[in-house]
């Protein structure tokens, strides 16, 4: 069975850059580039008239936060195209839903891959840097540990909580269930249940949003939330 074509829309600054990029993902008949754009705000129309199925950013600058319009309008995944690995773009990315960062140092069977599972509905982020990412958020969540609950965490259940808990220690559904007595479906039922409330779509946005937020009683940095779960080649899901 043949794959369906991915439709791409490509942003970047340089023209020459824009070029070069589009020759290389054509080489490969799985992807189609049918648009691209000097930069975010003026790639909006074109997203808006095409439906591309992902946006490929380049930020020479590394500046984050120029896609954060792209997103709240487009409602598409992104993969962005970066200079080096740095844990505040990380943390940029992880706050803002990227999902996935390619160094432009990379293969080019490195890049084709990405886009690939990110359009199947996965994230792709280098395993050592989202370690120093979350240790960096959980020390940022112990520095404000003293802070009140936000309106939307506040409406969560005590059990809820705990399930957050345990996905924050790197639990699987499974583990879950049997930490607390209860079935894979329940758990599954619980973490819809804190999906729809907090308004996130993803473990990862999950565990970003429970440091963020006080959610979880202080960690030691033994028990951050392990890498093996959100690294390539790993679905991000209500199943994992």
């Amino acid at each position: 069975m043949t794959s369906p074509i991915i439709k791409l829309v490509m942003i970047g600054e340089y023209s020459i850059f824009r070029g070069a990029l589009r020759m290389l993902l054509e080489t490969d008949p799985k992807f189609r580039v049918i648009g691209e754009a000097k930069n975010p705000e003026s790639a909006l129309q074109i997203i808006d008239d095409e439906r591309p199925d992902l946006i490929l950013v380049d930020l020479p600058d590394n500046d984050v936060a120029k896609l954060l319009p792209l997103l709240k309008d487009a409602e598409l995944p992104v993969l962005l195209l970066i200079d080096e690995l740095d844990v505040e773009i990380y943390k940029q990315c992880l706050r803002i839903g990227i999902r996935g960062l390619v160094l432009k140092q990379e293969r080019a069977d490195t890049l084709f891959k990405a886009i690939e599972k990110i359009h199947a509905g996965e994230i792709w982020f280098d395993r050592i840097v989202m370690g120093d990412t979350i240790r960096h958020l959980i020390g940022e969540m112990q520095m404000l540990h003293s802070l009140p609950l936000s309106p939307v965490a506040s409406a969560l259940t005590d059990r809820e909580r705990e399930v957050i808990g345990l996905i924050c220690k790197g639990m699987k559904n499974k583990e879950i269930a049997e930490s607390l007595f209860i079935s894979e479906t329940t758990v599954r039922h619980h973490l819809t249940s804190i999906f729809n409330k907090l308004d996130i779509t993803s473990r990862l946005e999950l565990v970003v949003y429970a440091f963020e937020n006080n959610l979880v009683k202080k960690l030691n940095e033994s028990s951050f939330y392990p890498m093996n779960g959100y690294a390539r080649n790993t679905t991000d899901s209500l199943g994992a």
